[in-house]
């Protein structure tokens, strides 16, 4: 599984900002997973943190406003593998 992160993807939407991280798995399937905030702040620092809860990320994350790759670290339950 590969995920991508990008702080410049966080937009405004009405009243709430959405930050996105998208996951490809090796299968060539794709998830898109939002956190929504009042300030873009909020809403990318949700996201991350609920991306750490589900292990998909390590806990140090690089500098804000990069493109990230992050592999998942570990198989989890067998089904997705790293590459």
């Amino acid at each position: 599984m590969e995920l991508y992160i990008n702080s410049t993807w966080t937009k405004l939407y009405g009243n709430a900002y959405i930050a996105e991280a998208i996951a490809w798995s090796e299968n060539r399937n794709h998830v898109a997973i939002y956190a929504m905030g009042v300030t873009a702040e909020e809403a990318d620092a949700k996201l991350m943190d609920a991306l750490r809860e589900l292990k998909l990320i390590p806990e140090v994350s690089s500098p804000k406003g990069e493109l990230d790759k992050v592999r998942q670290e570990e198989d989890l339950d067998g089904v997705s593998g790293t590459s």
